[in-house]
């Protein structure tokens, strides 16, 4: 699992890269598909790499109308090594096979961020399982707590049907209930959200005896082998894998994988002839997601990467998988999350960069982030970038057409603009809202944020891109089939 801020240590100042000797640097590159880029030819190269898990729910379920949850290898799992996007070679390794094999059913889950991880150290592979799944739900106890007309409030007792659940983490995903992690707030509106402690000490939950007029019928709901249950293990569990050793080739290396709902978020490290970073020079602000976690001692803080000191504070966050940090990114919730500093900086030219995806606007006027002053703005406004200069970056290339990246879905963009040519008098920088405020919220994932005080050049922008590209992956059409093609 995700350490925390300490992860960040051999960052440097800057991105994932460290040196093990002046002639044998290493990168850390991500994503759901990505590229290493300077790659050496061998099967020595290739340090590390994992595969996480993840679960996804689309909808609130309901006992009536149950939702499904949807995971890493439900459909397949391959992974494909190549030396180049276009996969005119390649490696495939049949993931999901063998974890059958071992014993497993080959399925990659999560459950608030905790999640289920195949691990590759450079010579062996593991499965390391986290997330349980329990089919049914054996009932010891039902006591009733409150009741509101048809409603009624009851603690539900009793264990999983296999192995033990932490006793450290609450939430549990479900396709009959759904968490809302606030007893307080508005209970009798939230039927069938559940909350409370765990499935290993007990969970409450409202529900309606118009459905459930007895206490039999509900407990046999909650018992039977359609409600499915996934929690986190009190103890992972470890499988060996029977999976060949990975080959890099010569100047790139390429990782998909052939998920095609979900897909995995993959951590690789690699021996490299030269390590690609974000260019340095007039960097003032950099920020990420990256090996952060919901439970790092410091993480009300958003650190400055560029070793200028203008780091951030995060307000408001609840620090879950809404509101807090994901695997590689920061989520603002859109309600009244944001990052802030206030700083003090005159410059004539500026240039920024997001890496960014599920920009969503639940309001009127959402900002992305910007660097603002008394009377000067330059960030990303509902979408749309917002600067007096008429030229914006998308995904490496330059243009005076402005782009729109507001609804729409998972995919990533590398996208900025500039500002120059008179004095601008900067009070401070805010990512999710605007003015230190989160008046102007705006629900998205940040992967990474780059402020710089000069006009990058068309060359600089597009190696920018690249290195986007290898920290935080990007988005493939179609999917790498057992046959490889995309």
């Amino acid at each position: 699992m995700m350490n925390g801020l300490g992860n960040l240590g051999h960052l440097g100042k800057l991105g994932h890269v460290s040196t093990s000797g002046t002639n044998h640097p290493e990168v850390e590159a991500s994503g759901r598909a990505f590229p290493i880029w300077n790659t050496k030819p061998g099967d020595d190269k290739l340090l590390s790499l994992s595969i996480h898990g993840l679960t996804e729910q689309i909808g609130t379920p309901t006992p009536a109308n149950p939702v499904p949850m949807r995971s890493v290898g439900d459909s397949g799992l391959f992974l494909s090594v190549m030396p180049d996007k276009a996969g005119s070679d390649y490696q495939l390794l049949n993931i999901k096979e063998a974890m059958k094999k071992a014993g497993h059913d080959g399925i990659l889950r999560s459950v608030n961020g905790i999640y289920d991880e195949v691990v590759y150290n450079g010579k062996e592979w593991k499965l390391i399982q986290r997330i349980g799944v329990s089919t049914g739900f054996t009932v010891t106890s039902i006591s009733t707590l409150n009741s509101n007309g048809d409603l009624r409030e009851v603690l539900i007792r009793g264990s999983v049907k296999g192995t033990q659940v932490t006793p450290d983490i609450s939430v549990f995903y479900s396709n009959k209930f759904y968490y809302t992690g606030d007893s307080t707030s508005n209970k009798w509106n939230k039927v069938y959200g559940v909350w409370t402690n765990s499935l290993r000490y007990g969970f409450t939950v409202v529900y309606d005896i118009t459905g459930y007029p007895t206490e039999e019928a509900l407990k046999a709901m909650i018992e039977d082998e359609s409600t499915i249950y996934y929690y986190v293990l009190f103890t992972p569990a470890e499988y060996s894998l029977d999976l060949p050793v990975i080959t890099t080739y010569d100047e790139q290396t390429y990782f998909a994988s052939n998920a095609a709902e979900v897909k995995p978020r993959m951590i690789a490290r690699c021996k490299v002839s030269k390590a690609l970073d974000y260019i340095r020079e007039g960097l003032i602000g950099y920020y990420t997601g990256r090996g952060r976690s919901n439970t790092d001692e410091n993480k009300n803080i958003l650190p400055d990467l560029s070793g200028n000191g203008n780091d951030l504070e995060n307000k408001n966050f609840a620090y879950t998988p809404e509101s807090g940090y994901g695997d590689g990114y920061i989520q603002y919730d859109g309600v009244d999350d944001f990052s802030s500093v206030e700083k003090a900086m005159t410059n004539i030219d500026f240039t920024i960069l997001f890496t960014i995806s599920d920009v969503e606007l639940l309001t009127g006027n959402s900002w992305s982030g910007l660097i603002y002053g008394s009377s000067y703005y330059l960030g990303i406004n509902k979408g749309i970038c917002f600067s007096s200069e008429n030229r914006y970056i998308m995904n490496g290339n330059i243009s005076k057409t402005n782009f729109n990246i507001s609804n729409k879905g998972k995919e990533i963009f590398v996208v900025g603009c500039f500002n120059g040519g008179k004095e601008n008098k900067v009070i401070g920088i805010t990512l999710g809202s605007i003015n230190n405020s989160p008046i102007y919220a705006c629900k998205q994932k940040i992967y990474d944020a780059l402020i710089y005080n000069r006009e990058l050049t068309e060359e600089e922008i597009k190696h920018n891109y690249k290195a986007s590209c290898q920290y935080n992956g990007e988005d493939i059409d179609g999917k790498a089939g057992e046959n490889n093609e995309f």
